[in-house]
């Protein structure tokens, strides 16, 4: 616990016990009264526009709000957010969006004021710049991957749209969100029945996604947010294939998940839809491409095309890895035979096995050292080629 004191301005008093309970902070304290009285010796200081409006709060700002170290501002209408969050962010204030739940403003706040916080959630999201981006493909080779490497339980949670988990063999069955959706949203889903709609394939786990398209749209951010934390109760780690879509269910993955991965191509047109995405969608839960590790599907090295680097530069994330394209045939076996491209390309299988010994170092995983996996990581680290410049 570090010794700081929290005041906040709020009618929530839900607010206050997230806030506490993350075991940071010596002291916190909430009031509805508005008078600008703070108490002395407050470090960090949380408005909520539910309970103090934007005005009064920037009349309020200069002479009491002010000399507080960190203030926060809880926006309440996702229509003037924009604009509220450029002109409180020049006097240093941090805006959080509006819809968050009280346990995500208190990661955002942990995140903000604790040198030393590490979010516990192992979970990871992988979303698409566009349809054809890779995204399942992606996600479901690596967590097939960290499940063999690690021989722990890795739970792959589809919340594409997608009612199957492509390029896996599942062998089909009753599985998937269409089974415990009534559970699922009325919270009362049990660890035991949620394996129990998973399809395993050793230590792997697959939820399936919803299998009628027509009612994706009944799942809302916070029923995948109660599955994330169900999931990783039941599960060593969690994947999220949240598709390239904005709907409640990917949207309740980005909210929910500790490290995001956006999956992109060579092609401009997936660079233009992504910041559609992050002005019309992103910006507004508080999520900014810094947030993001960029990863580079079907890529080829030549002078024609735009390079890893500048790709890297052009979407402002931090590059995380390469994987090259590969040949015809074995993109035309793994479309037509539910075949993964782990078992038909090398180039592939080596950037799949960087990025999967990437994640169980984020999950703080050992990588298990059995005799075939000492022939794999023998050559691991002989990287794939990434141009510069």
């Amino acid at each position: 616990m570090e010794n700081k004191s929290v005041f906040i301005i709020s009618k929530n008093k839900l607010l206050k016990a997230n806030i506490y309970d993350s075991g940071y902070f010596s002291d916190v304290l909430v009031s509805a009264n508005v008078n600008g009285r703070i108490p002395e010796g407050t470090d960090i200081l949380i408005a909520d526009e539910n309970t103090i409006s934007y005005e009064e709060y920037l009349n309020l700002f200069p002479e009491n709000f002010k000399k507080i170290k960190s203030n926060f501002f809880i926006s309440n209408d996702i229509d003037t957010y924009q604009d509220v969050f450029k002109e409180l962010s020049s006097f240093g204030i941090i805006v959080l969006p509006p819809k968050l739940t009280d346990a995500q403003i208190s990661q955002n706040i942990c995140e903000a004021t604790i040198g030393k916080f590490v979010s516990k959630k192992n979970a990871v999201c992988f979303i698409g710049s566009g349809p054809g981006a890779g995204v399942s493909i992606v996600s479901q080779s690596i967590a097939k991957r960290l499940a063999e490497m690690t021989n722990k339980t890795i739970g792959l949670l589809v919340l594409s749209g997608s009612e199957e988990a492509d390029y896996i063999s599942t062998n089909g069955g009753s599985n998937g969100l269409a089974v415990i959706k009534e559970r699922l949203i009325n919270n009362i889903l049990s660890p035991d029945e949620l394996i129990a709609s998973c399809i395993k394939i050793d230590n792997l786990y697959i939820l399936p996604g919803e299998k009628e398209i027509s009612k994706v749209r009944h799942y809302h951010p916070e029923h995948i947010e109660n599955l994330v934390e169900l999931s990783l109760k039941t599960f060593d780690a969690i994947i999220l294939n949240c598709g390239c879509e904005s709907t409640g269910m990917s949207i309740g993955g980005l909210n929910s998940c500790g490290a995001k991965y956006l999956i992109t191509t060579q092609s401009n047109k997936y660079l233009k839809n992504f910041k559609k995405l992050e002005s019309q969608i992103f910006s507004n839960l508080g999520i900014f491409p810094k947030d993001f590790k960029l990863i580079l599907n079907k890529y080829l090295d030549s002078d024609v095309l735009v390079s890893a680097s500048n790709l890297s530069a052009s979407y402002r994330m931090q590059l995380s890895g390469v994987i090259p394209i590969v040949d015809y045939i074995s993109s035309i076996i793994v479309e037509c035979n539910d075949r993964n491209l782990y078992d038909l390309d090398p180039y592939y299988k080596k950037a799949i096995d960087l990025l999967s010994v990437s994640l169980a170092d984020i999950f703080k995983f050992k990588i298990v050292e059995s005799k075939s996996s000492r022939n794999i990581f023998k050559n691991l680290f002989k990287k794939i080629p990434i141009p510069e410049g």
